[in-house]
């Protein structure tokens, strides 16, 4: 990848009907996710994008759909997985057919010391010349240390680094010791997005259609419009909404349906949205006017 990646990157939902992914979906989850806003993609790499319960073929066969699907934008390939051989195997995978970077969460499972984390790191930095983005992930593997993460930074192929969690005292030691020290990029998440750019930190990972509303408050912030990014910050207040129960990633592919895109429900055993939590998030939806496919590709 020839220039460094800010602003937002925006996870490609994971196409899933009666448990069987769709791959042959993929194009059109890539294309919502084009049209809601974003700098840059992943493919099957965080927990929004169902990683933890796909094979690593299905992994292989939806970063390719992805990468195939993309336009001009850059795409980051998932490789977190518990075993530093199929993460290795991942990223090798990911490197032939054109990836621009990675994404590697930590092992999950059994939590790892934080010795085996770095190794972990080592090891597929060693495997690979692309881009790595280190995604601190705690809702899905172990939270990393601060230290920890600096001393992975320090690696030389490890550019950015994404950190889930809302504790700002954290994200700003971060951004001071690791972006601003030059080591690599730091993202944030949706709901401290403009505190992240306010602090000198890049951006955030953030999923369509959320990244909607994330790209204006990112434009907002660079032509130095204040009062227009934080505006549209307040966009995040409320999303999930409250009628939804069952976590970002159901609320995320509802949204996705309810916006023209038959990306089915989670895989199971995670649950979906209830009637009174889409019809919620349609409202959402129609208040913060996001885009739908429908009527724009077929």
């Amino acid at each position: 990848m020839e220039d460094t990646i800010s602003g937002i990157l925006s996870p490609v939902l994971t196409p899933i009907e009666d448990g069987v992914v769709k791959t042959d979906l993929v194009p059109k989850s890539v294309a919502f996710t084009q049209l809601c806003g974003c700098h840059g993609l992943i493919a099957a790499g965080t927990g929004v994008q169902e990683t933890v319960a796909l094979t690593v073929s299905e992994r292989k066969d939806l970063i390719e759909a992805t990468i195939d699907a993309s336009d001009e934008r850059p795409v980051l390939a998932g490789v977190s997985h518990p075993s530093t051989s199929v993460a290795i195997e991942l990223t090798a995978h990911a490197e032939s057919i054109g990836a621009d970077g990675i994404l590697a969460m930590p092992p999950w499972g059994l939590p790892p010391s934080d010795a085996a984390i770095e190794r972990y790191y080592e090891s597929i930095s060693e495997a690979t010349d692309l881009p790595i983005l280190l995604y601190n992930n705690p809702s899905v593997t172990v939270d990393l240390s601060t230290e920890t993460m600096r001393r992975i930074a320090r690696y030389e192929n490890v550019e950015y680094i994404k950190e889930t969690s809302r504790n700002w005292k954290k994200i700003a030691w971060l951004i001071e010791n690791i972006d601003n020290a030059g080591l690599a990029s730091v993202f944030g998440t949706m709901d401290v997005l403009l505190p992240v750019l306010a602090a000198g930190g890049q951006g955030a990972v953030i999923p369509a259609p959320a990244s909607s509303p994330a790209m204006r408050v990112y434009e907002a912030f660079k032509n130095e419009e204040l009062e227009a990014a934080t505006e549209a910050q307040r966009s995040f207040v409320d999303f999930p909404p409250a009628e939804v129960d069952v976590g970002l990633m159901s609320a995320v592919k509802a949204a996705t349906n309810l916006s023209g895109v038959p990306i089915g429900t989670p895989r199971p055993p995670y649950s979906p949205v209830s009637d009174e939590g889409c019809a919620a998030i349609e409202r959402w939806l129609a208040r913060e006017k996001i885009p739908s496919l429908e009527g724009i590709t077929s």
